[in-house]
């Protein structure tokens, strides 16, 4: 049975229930007012028998002479016995062994009444003794009617009590249906909410009560769900933006800390070339000499400083390209003349192979020009002294390939997909020096021209060979 079936039951079973008890109260009230009536009637009339017997026995003792009065007096009370007995009838019940009852003694009283008409010495004494029967059964009703009374009151009182105490059951039941299908429903929906408030799962409250109450947990627990999934995704959506942030941060440290290296070789380069030429300033030959190391120095810090801004604002995506018709092997011959007195003071060999042909592509020669020189200098770096760097030229129908190989060690095949990926250095990498981020910003450029880099290291002898690779216009 649902909560509203029960409540309507229950409101149906409390009216029935004050119903009988009204109805009962006032069916007693009558019946105590009809007993009570039987009650004072039958006391009434045994009074007014006792006191005609006193009268008739008083008529025997008296004188003669006094006979007359005693006569009338006790006609009086034999007239008001009778009328008594006729205002009983209203009184009696109409049930057969009642009205026989009644009919008995309407009988009697008035055989005591043909007695007392015409009295004689015999029936004096008849009289006599008919109104002591009489009187005694008069007082047997009084008797019972008080017995009547009392059983009346004892059932009233058992059927009330009972109809009270089922209406306190039925409070008490209707009560805890109250609690069950509001009061608890709503306390579950506070602690739900206190819940969703304290950020304690799960947060969903119980189907119970009144349907509208039913409703409203399910929208309480859609809606907490809802707030979860917000709450679960906007963490989510937090821990990878602190993520990135660490990221990013560990990314300025590094780089900082790249920086840092890179520019300090060629600044303690430059720093000891003048103090050798401040030690020795009459030899003119040995004051030239740094000075070359020193401008030689300072066009590859220079380099280092453009490459690192170039690759900072390539992350933030504000270095651009400003492609427009140029000759790739002008370029070349351009990049080869800014490596060579670095090379030469490094003491390594440039060797260039490019045909006198124009090879025409659409690109930015300052960028391009960048992404060489980065090539060559990485190339620079990891050569041994009196090594070779080879720049070599080709062009074969739509496409141009520029490979600039070294002497060096070469890189170990696990580490060759990587070489282009930002701060990445291989272990032989770490040992020179470096960032890590020249040959990055040379494959960023290559992408943005829609070329792109590849690395191989040489079968027959060490070093490594670095391909820029461009499409030809026709």
């Amino acid at each position: 049975m649902s909560f509203r079936k029960a409540m309507v039951a229950g409101a149906l079973a409390l009216i029935l229930s004050l119903a009988v008890l009204i109805v009962t109260s006032i069916w007693h009230h009558r019946l105590a007012a009809r007993s009570l009536s039987r009650l004072e009637m039958a006391q009434h009339q045994a009074l007014l028998v006792t006191r005609l017997e006193a009268d008739i026995v008083a008529r025997q003792l008296a004188d003669r002479s006094q006979h007359a009065p005693m006569d009338q007096v006790i006609a009086v009370g034999m007239r008001a016995y009778l009328d008594s007995i006729e205002n009983e009838r209203h009184l009696i019940d109409t049930d057969a062994e009642s009205q026989a009852q009644q009919t008995h003694e309407w009988t009697r009283a008035q055989e005591l009444a043909g007695i007392i008409g015409n009295p004689d010495r015999a029936g004096w004494r008849t009289a006599r003794a008919l109104s002591h029967d009489i009187a005694v059964r008069e007082q047997g009703e009084a008797r019972e009617a008080a017995q009547s009374i009392a059983q009346a009151q004892r059932w009233s009182g058992w059927l009330i009590g009972s109809v009270a105490l089922f209406i306190l059951l039925l409070c008490g039941a209707t009560g805890w249906l109250l609690w069950r299908g509001i009061v608890a429903p709503i306390a579950a929906l506070i602690d739900g909410t206190d819940r969703l408030r304290a950020e304690r799962a799960p947060a969903r409250v119980r189907l119970q009560g009144l349907h509208e109450l039913q409703h409203l947990a399910v929208q309480f627990n859609d809606m907490a769900e809802a707030i979860e999934t917000q709450v679960a995704t906007r963490t989510t959506a937090l821990e990878q933006a602190n993520q990135r942030l660490r990221d990013i941060d560990g990314r300025r440290r590094l780089f900082l800390s790249k920086v840092s290296h890179e520019l300090r070789t060629p600044v303690t380069v430059m720093r000891g070339e003048a103090e050798v030429a401040l030690r020795r300033p009459e030899d003119r030959a040995a004051l030239e000499d740094a000075l070359v190391h020193i401008v030689d120095s300072g066009q590859f810090l220079h380099r280092r400083l453009d490459d690192l801004l170039a690759l900072a604002q390539a992350d933030d995506g504000a270095l651009s390209v400003a492609p427009r018709p140029i000759d790739l092997a002008a370029v070349l011959r351009e990049a080869h003349a800014m490596v060579a007195p670095f090379a030469r003071s490094s003491g390594i060999g440039l060797q260039l192979e490019a045909a006198s042909d124009a090879v025409p592509i659409v690109g930015d020669p300052d960028r391009l020009r960048q992404a060489l020189v980065a090539i060559v200098d990485n190339g620079i770096k990891f050569s041994p002294p009196e090594g070779m760097i080879r720049l070599d030229l080709r062009s074969d129908g739509d496409r141009a390939r520029i490979a600039i190989s070294d002497d060096g060690p070469g890189v170990a095949e696990a580490d060759l997909a990587r070489i282009f990926d930002p701060y990445f250095q291989a272990d032989v990498g770490r040992s020179r020096g470096g960032t890590g981020l020249g040959l990055a910003l040379a494959r960023w450029i290559a992408d943005r021209h829609g070329g792109h880099l590849d690395a191989a290291n040489h079968r027959m002898r060490e070093g490594l060979c670095v391909s820029l690779t461009l499409p030809v216009v026709s």
